[in-house]
C-alpha cells in the first residue's frame, strides 16, 4: 500500500543516504566540461550572429512526459472512486466487513501477529490520528450515512426503536446507527458507574476531603468520624461542584446536559437553581453506597434536625437520598459534641497548666410546663426545670488575671467598708451622663425628622468615638462559646446550684476539689447569681466554691429595671393623666400589660420607647416655639438654615436639665420655685389649671392596681401579684390627693421622672449592641440608687456586690477581663419536648450543639446562595401613633407648668428614695452582711457614722451649651485631662467627684487600696465649695426623701425578701 506524499524523507545521517551520495559522485547527472572548452569560446571582436528563426516542428514528441498534469480535486476524487471500484472487483475479501476486520485486527496478548509491517504501521498511524483523515472524520460518516438507518420499507424497520437501547444485547441491531448508539450508551454507562464507585471512597491523595462520615465512634467502617469543623467546611456548593468536576467528569457532564441550560453548547447556571446537578450526584453517591454521606447527606440531615423539620419530612428526604436519617443525625450530633468536649477539655487543661483561666461559665435556668391531656395516677401536668450552662471563651485577658491569691488578699482587707453613699454617688461619671443623654434626645429628633437624617452618621460617630467610655475593640472577633450538657438541677436553690456547677466542672475538666490558684468566673440571671453568692459565702473555708467570682447578667438587669419603670409609671388602667403610661397606651392603641410588675419584654420596650420619643419631641416643639416640627424644619430646609449637630446639642443640653434632672423634678412641686426669675432652665408656664368638677374626670385606681407603686404613701410589696383580683379594702385610697395649698404640677413632674428614668434605660439599651461596657456600667451604677428606691431590693445587693468586687477587690487584670467580656449576645435555643433535662437527648444531642444549629442554618443558606435573612424582626412604623401622642401632649400642655394640676396619679422619684435608703441603713447593712465571714476571722472596725446630707455632696457639674463646641473638637485619641475643673466654683482638694475618684482606674483595679488611706468621712463636703446650680440639681432628692419618710420603714422590712425575676418568656429572649 503506497503512502504517496506521506513517505518520510531520508535522513542525511543514514547509510542509505550515504550510498546514494557516493553513486551520484561517481556518475554525475551533468557531465563535466571538455578539456578544449576554451577553443570554442567566441572572439569578443567577432560580429554578432544573425538571429535564427525558430519554427515549431510539425510532429509530436515521441518521448513521454516526466511529470503528469496537475489534477483538480474533483478529478482526484473521481480517480479514487474508480480505484475503489477496481479494488472491490479484484480484491480477495468477501465484504467490506471482512476487509475491515482484517485491517483492524487486534492480536490477543501472547499470540503471533500475522500482520505485515506496513499493515501494522498504517493502522497504528490512522488510529493514533497521524493521518490527514482521522477516526473523528470516519465515525460521523458511518453514523450519519443514510444506509446506516433502517427505512420504513425495509425488513429491519423495527430497529428504529433500538436507537440508544438500554436493554437487550449490543449486537441485536443490523444497521450501523442503532448499534453505534446502543454501544455508546453501554460504554458511557459503564464508565459513569466506575467513576461513581470511585467517588464513594476517600481519595488518599486528598486527605482533607471525605466521602464518608461515621456518625458514631464504632469500628463498623473505616470512615472518618464526623466533626463540626469538617461538616461545615464541606458544606459549600462551589466546593462540591469543583470536586465533582474533578472526580466525576462524565456524570457531571451528563447531569449538566440534562439539567443545566446552555447557549451554543455552553452551559450556564441559573440564579434560582444554582446547582441541581450537585444535589443529584450527591444522592447518586449515597444511593450507590449508603455510607457515602460526606458531601450533602450528613450536612442536610443535621440541618433538618436544627431546623426542627417534622419527622415525616426527614423520612421522605432520607428515602430520596438527600439526607441521612434522624437516628444517624442524632448519633452524629453526639459524636460531634464528644469531639467538641475533648477539644474543650484539652484547651482548658493547657491553660490550667500555664496557670491561666481563659473562659467563664454562664448558667441559666430552663423550664417547661408539660401538659398532660389524659391525667391519672402519676400523670399530672407539671413544670420541669433544669439548668443550662455555656462555656464562654474570654478575649484579651492579661496574664495572671484570674490568680486567686491577689483576690483573696484584697478581700481580707475589707476595703469595701470604706464605701459610703456620697462616694458611690460621686463614682458615677455625671459629666458623661450630661453629654450622652442629650445626645439621645438629639438622636430622637433626627430620626423623627427626615430633613435631619443626614446627621445620623455624625451622631453615630459621637456615640462610638467621642463619647465612648470602654468600647469593645474592633479587632476582637465574635465571642466563641461552647454550650454544655443540661441537667435537672434547680439553679435558683443553693444545693441545686452546687450540683449544677459540679456537673459543669466535670464536663469542662475542671477539678472542683482542687481548684489551685485559679478563680472561676460564673455569671447568670438574678436568682442564679444569688445562689452562687450563697455558695461562695457559706461554703467552708477550704471548700470548692471559695475560688468563684460571680456577676449578674446584663440583660436580666435591664429587664428588671424595665419592670420597675413599668410598675412606677403605668398608673391605673383608667387613668386620665396624660403623663401616665396607661393613658398614653390607650391613646396609641397599645395593650396595657396584664401585670405591670412583670411585663412582656419586647411589647413594653416598643410602647415605652414610643411614648418617651413623643415626650422628647414635644419638648423640642416647645423649645422651638412651633406648632409642627415637620413644617418648621421644612421651612429651614427651604431657606438653607438647617441646624448642625453642634447647634442641636447646644439646644438639647438645656432641655435635658429642664425636663430630665433632679433639679427640674424638684422645681415642679412648687409654683414659686418653678416660676422664680432666677431659676435655671425653668419650664415655660402654660394656661391656668382648672380642676375637673366631676369626680369621674379624675383617676380612680382599678382593683388590680391598688398594690402598684406610685403614691407617696403606697406600700410596694415584694410578693408576686395574685392572679385573681384582690378584694378592695375598706380604707383603700381612691386616688392620689394633693395636700392643701399644693401649687406644683404633678402631671409635669410625672413626665419628667419618666423622661429621666427611661432615658437611662434608652442609653443602656443603645450601648449594649454598640459593645460599650463603659456606658453600660455608668447606667448600672445609677440603677443602684434607682433599685434601692423601688421594690427590687435584691438587685441593689447584686449591683453593690459587683461594684465592690470590681473597685476594691479585683486586680486590674481581673477587672479588665470581666468588663471586656461581660457583654454577650447569648440566646437560649433549647426547645423542650417534655423530657428530663439530664437525659441523654438534652445533655449530648441538643444542649452541646445549640450554637452550631444557628451556624448550620446560615451555612445552608450561603451554600444554596440564598440572600441572608436578618436576625431581627422589622416592626411596622408607628407614625400615626406618634402623631396622636404629640397632639394630646400639645393639647394637654403636658410639658408646660400649670400650677395646681393633679389628676390622681403620682410616680415615685425612685432615685431620691434610693439615696435615702442607702444613706440611712441599706448600704451599711449590705456591707455588714457581705463582710461577716471575713470579719469573723479578722474583725476590722466598722464605721457606723451616717453620711452627710445629700445637699452637701458634690453635685455633677452642669454642662453649658457652649461647651459642646469644645466637645465636638476633642481628639478621640487625646488622653483625658484628669485635672479639668468641673464645677463653676473650684472644688476643694478633697471633694468627692467622679474624676477625683479616678473611677476608670478604680474600676479597672489599677492599684490596690491603701489600708492607711483616710476614710470617705474625712472628705470636705461643705456646700461652700459647690455652685448654686449644682446644689439645685440634687436638692430634690433630699426633699423627696423627706416626703416618703413615713412609708420607708414598712417597705424596708420587705427589702431583703426574694424578688420575682422577669417572666421566663422574656428570659429566653435576646437583647
Amino acid at each position: 500500500m503506497s503512502h504517496g506524499n506521506n513517505q518520510p524523507h531520508k535522513n542525511p545521517g543514514t547509510r542509505a543516504y550515504k550510498r546514494i551520495s557516493t553513486a551520484l559522485n561517481a556518475n554525475p547527472l551533468i557531465p563535466p566540461p571538455p578539456a578544449d572548452a576554451n577553443a570554442y569560446r567566441l572572439d569578443p571582436t567577432a560580429p554578432p550572429l544573425p538571429p535564427i528563426a525558430y519554427t515549431a516542428p510539425d510532429f509530436s514528441h515521441t518521448q513521454p512526459r516526466m511529470r503528469s498534469e496537475k489534477q483538480t480535486a474533483e478529478e482526484k476524487s473521481l480517480d479514487k472512486f474508480a480505484a475503489v471500484e477496481d479494488l472491490l472487483k479484484t480484491w480477495p475479501f468477501e465484504s467490506i466487513g471482512d476487509f475491515l476486520a482484517i485491517l483492524f485486527y487486534n492480536k490477543p496478548r501472547g499470540d503471533i501477529d500475522p500482520r505485515g509491517t506496513t499493515h501494522a504501521h498504517a493502522v497504528a498511524r490512522f488510529l493514533r490520528g497521524r493521518d490527514t483523515i482521522k477516526m473523528s472524520d470516519i465515525l460521523p460518516l458511518l453514523y450519519h450515512h443514510k444506509a446506516s438507518y433502517p427505512t420504513k420499507k425495509c425488513a429491519d424497520s423495527h430497529e428504529k426503536k433500538c436507537m440508544f437501547s438500554t436493554s437487550g444485547p449490543e449486537n441485536h441491531s443490523n444497521h450501523a446507527r442503532p448499534f453505534m448508539s446502543t454501544w455508546a450508551v453501554r460504554l458511557v454507562a459503564n464508565e459513569a458507574r466506575k467513576q461513581i464507585g470511585r467517588a464513594t471512597r476517600d481519595d488518599p491523595d486528598r486527605p482533607d476531603e471525605h466521602a464518608r462520615f461515621r456518625a458514631s465512634s464504632n469500628a463498623r467502617t473505616n470512615a472518618h468520624v464526623v466533626t463540626w469543623p469538617e461538616l461545615l467546611a464541606n458544606l459549600s456548593m462551589a466546593k462540591i461542584h469543583s470536586k465533582y468536576c474533578i472526580h466525576l467528569p462524565l456524570p457531571m457532564f451528563l447531569t449538566e446536559s440534562m439539567a443545566a441550560p446552555s447557549t451554543k453548547g455552553v452551559f450556564f447556571v441559573r440564579k434560582r437553581r444554582p446547582h441541581p446537578m450537585v444535589a443529584a450526584l450527591a444522592s447518586f453517591l449515597i444511593s450507590r453506597n449508603r455510607y457515602a454521606n460526606g458531601d450533602l447527606a450528613m450536612a442536610l440531615g443535621v440541618w433538618h434536625f436544627a431546623a426542627k423539620s417534622h419527622i415525616d419530612v426527614k423520612r421522605v428526604y432520607c428515602r430520596l437520598g438527600s439526607a441521612v436519617g434522624d437516628t444517624t443525625s442524632c448519633n452524629a450530633l453526639i459524636a460531634m459534641s464528644e469531639a467538641d468536649f475533648l477539644a474543650l477539655r484539652a484547651e482548658i487543661a493547657e491553660a490550667t497548666a500555664r496557670d491561666e483561666r481563659e473562659g467563664c461559665l454562664l448558667v441559666d435556668n430552663c423550664q417547661e410546663y408539660c401538659d398532660v391531656y389524659e391525667e391519672g395516677i402519676g400523670r399530672q401536668s407539671q413544670m420541669k426545670v433544669g439548668t443550662a450552662g455555656t462555656w464562654v471563651r474570654l478575649d484579651g485577658c492579661a496574664p495572671g488575671a484570674f490568680h486567686a491569691k491577689p483576690y483573696y488578699d484584697q478581700v481580707a482587707k475589707q476595703d469595701r467598708l470604706k464605701l459610703k453613699t456620697p462616694s458611690l454617688f460621686a463614682s458615677i461619671d455625671w459629666k458623661h451622663i450630661q453629654q450622652i443623654i442629650p445626645l439621645q434626645w438629639v438622636r430622637a429628633l433626627v430620626e423623627f425628622e427626615p430633613k435631619l437624617h443626614h446627621l445620623l452618621p455624625e451622631i453615630n460617630k459621637m456615640f462610638r468615638v467621642t463619647l465612648a467610655k470602654r468600647p469593645r475593640p474592633a479587632e476582637k472577633k465574635k465571642t466563641s462559646c461552647q454550650p454544655l450538657g443540661t441537667n435537672s438541677e434547680h439553679s435558683t436553690e443553693t444545693q441545686g446550684m452546687r450540683q449544677a456547677i459540679k456537673d459543669f466542672d466535670n464536663q469542662t475538666g475542671i477539678d472542683s476539689d482542687n481548684p489551685g490558684n485559679l478563680l472561676s468566673w460564673i455569671r447568670g440571671d438574678g436568682a442564679s447569681y444569688a445562689a452562687v453568692l450563697n455558695l461562695i459565702n457559706y461554703s467552708t473555708p477550704v471548700g470548692m466554691f471559695k475560688n468563684k467570682v460571680a456577676t449578674p447578667e446584663i440583660w436580666h438587669t435591664g429587664a428588671t429595671d424595665l419592670n420597675s419603670t413599668s410598675a412606677n409609671h403605668h398608673g391605673p388602667a383608667s387613668s386620665s393623666d396624660p403623663s401616665s403610661l396607661s393613658k398614653c397606651s390607650n391613646i396609641a392603641g397599645f395593650k396595657r400589660p396584664s401585670n405591670v410588675k412583670s411585663c412582656n419584654y419586647y411589647p413594653t420596650v416598643r410602647n415605652s420607647t414610643l411614648i418617651w420619643t413623643a415626650k422628647v419631641l414635644d419638648c423640642w416643639r416647645l423649645h422651638f416655639d412651633v406648632d409642627d416640627l415637620h413644617e418648621y424644619f421644612q421651612d429651614l430646609a427651604q431657606n438653607d438654615k438647617l441646624p448642625t449637630l453642634i447647634d442641636l446639642m447646644q439646644d438639647a443640653i438645656p432641655l435635658y436639665h429642664r425636663y430630665a434632672t433632679q433639679g427640674a423634678i424638684r422645681a415642679s412641686l412648687s409654683a414659686a420655685e418653678a416660676t422664680h426669675p432666677d431659676r435655671f432652665n425653668k419650664v415655660p408656664v402654660g394656661s391656668p389649671w382648672t380642676a375637673p368638677s366631676n369626680a369621674s374626670d379624675r383617676t380612680s385606681p382599678d382593683l388590680d392596681d391598688l398594690d402598684l407603686p406610685g403614691l407617696a404613701d403606697i406600700i410596694e410589696p415584694d410578693t408576686p401579684t395574685n392572679p385573681s383580683p384582690p378584694k378592695k379594702p375598706d380604707n383603700a385610697p381612691t386616688a392620689h390627693t394633693e395636700t392643701e395649698g399644693f401649687t406644683g404640677d404633678r402631671v409635669l413632674r410625672n413626665s419628667q421622672i419618666f423622661l429621666q428614668d427611661f432615658g437611662w434605660w434608652i442609653e443602656f439599651a443603645h450601648a449594649v449592641p454598640e459593645g460599650d461596657i463603659g456606658r453600660v456600667w455608668e447606667i448600672m451604677k445609677i440603677w443602684i440608687f434607682k433599685f434601692a428606691g423601688s421594690s427590687h431590693q435584691n438587685y441593689v445587693s447584686y449591683l453593690l456586690e459587683v461594684y465592690c468586687m470590681l473597685r476594691y477587690e479585683a486586680s486590674k487584670g481581673l477587672s479588665d477581663a470581666i468588663l471586656d467580656n461581660w457583654l454577650l449576645n447569648i440566646k437560649d435555643m433549647i426547645k423542650k419536648h417534655g423530657g428530663e433535662f439530664d437525659n441523654k437527648f438534652y445533655r449530648q444531642t441538643i444542649s452541646p450543639n445549640v450554637h452550631h444549629f444557628l451556624q448550620m442554618k446560615q451555612e445552608v443558606e450561603l451554600a444554596f446562595e440564598f440572600q441572608p435573612r436578618g436576625q431581627t424582626h422589622t416592626s411596622p412604623h408607628l407614625r400615626p401613633e406618634l402623631q396622636l401622642l404629640l397632639t394630646v401632649f400639645k393639647e394637654e400642655e403636658v410639658h408646660l407648668f400649670r400650677a395646681g394640676r393633679s389628676l390622681g396619679h403620682a410616680t415615685v422619684n425612685q432615685f431620691a428614695r434610693g439615696w435615702k435608703r442607702l444613706d440611712q441603713r441599706k448600704l451599711a447593712s449590705f456591707l455588714e452582711k457581705s463582710t461577716a465571714l471575713v470579719k469573723a476571722a479578722n474583725p476590722p472596725p466598722i464605721s457606723t457614722a451616717t453620711a452627710p446630707p445629700i445637699s452637701t455632696v458634690t453635685a455633677p457639674p452642669i454642662l453649658k451649651p457652649e461647651s459642646m463646641r469644645e466637645l465636638a473638637a476633642v481628639d478621640p485619641n487625646e488622653p483625658e485631662d484628669d485635672g479639668e475643673d468641673l464645677s463653676e466654683a473650684h472644688l476643694s482638694a478633697g471633694s468627692v467627684n467622679s474624676e477625683a475618684e479616678d473611677e476608670d482606674d478604680r474600676m479597672g483595679g489599677g492599684r490596690e487600696v491603701d489600708p492607711n488611706e483616710p476614710d470617705d468621712d474625712g472628705i470636705d463636703l461643705s456646700t461652700t465649695h459647690l455652685s448654686a446650680a449644682n446644689q439645685e440639681i440634687l436638692g430634690e432628692m433630699e426633699v423627696e426623701a423627706g416626703e416618703e419618710e413615713g412609708t420607708d420603714e414598712e417597705e424596708d422590712e420587705k427589702s431583703d425578701e426574694e424578688e420575682e425575676e422577669p417572666e421566663s418568656e422574656s428570659d429566653d429572649e435576646e437583647v
